[in-house]
């Protein structure tokens, strides 16, 4: 009898493992097509006294609680780059690729922004695009999607006039390039 107990306690803790690990195998699948993101690079090429002001708008729009872009755009699922921008991509670069249009400086871009690596986000291998702001001509934002070569842009403000916070965010979440690396 004894033995009909353990062989019987067996099979159930056997048949236990099986589900759990089956549960578990299947689990793990559910997040094997996700990407977190977009990952972007922010860049202010405004070289007037503005510049500080225009970086403090998008650092705590990055950094807020709330829910941002009509709900797509969640704290947390956006890396933003400020102050540690990848080395590859400098201020000539980009206004190069997003003032003066240049073709070779668009494919440096792209393959920097393409081949990124960062130790502390081992996991996110490579940016979805770049969001520009400049005041040349009209206050506007500019955004290139990685493997692009369209140019997006928006106009922010009236020549002249300073562009209002809620006129910057939303501007920021109508360049949010889509998520453009693999899972």
């Amino acid at each position: 009898m004894a033995y009909f107990w353990r062989s019987s306690l067996q099979r159930l803790l056997w048949k236990a493992t099986t589900f759990f690990a089956l549960l578990f195998k299947s689990t793990s699948f559910a997040f094997a097509g996700y990407a977190g993101g977009p990952y972007v690079v922010w860049v202010n090429l405004d070289h007037s006294p503005d510049k500080r002001r225009i970086d403090g708008v998008i650092a705590d729009y990055a950094t807020s609680k709330a829910v941002n872009c009509d709900g797509q755009w969640k704290m947390g699922d956006s890396l933003l780059y400020m102050k540690k921008r990848p080395p590859l991509i400098d201020n000539d670069l980009v206004e190069g690729v997003f003032l003066r249009k240049n073709s070779a400086q668009k494919k440096r871009l792209n393959f920097a922004l393409r081949n990124y690596r960062d130790i502390d986000f081992h996991h996110h291998d490579g940016l979805d695009g770049i969001i520009a702001y400049t005041t040349q001509g009209d206050a506007k934002m500019m955004s290139l999607t990685t493997g692009k070569n369209k140019i997006e842009s928006v106009t922010i403000a009236s020549h002249g006039n300073r562009p209002a916070k809620e006129d910057i965010e939303d501007a920021f979440c109508a360049l949010l390039p889509p998520i453009t690396r693999a899972p």
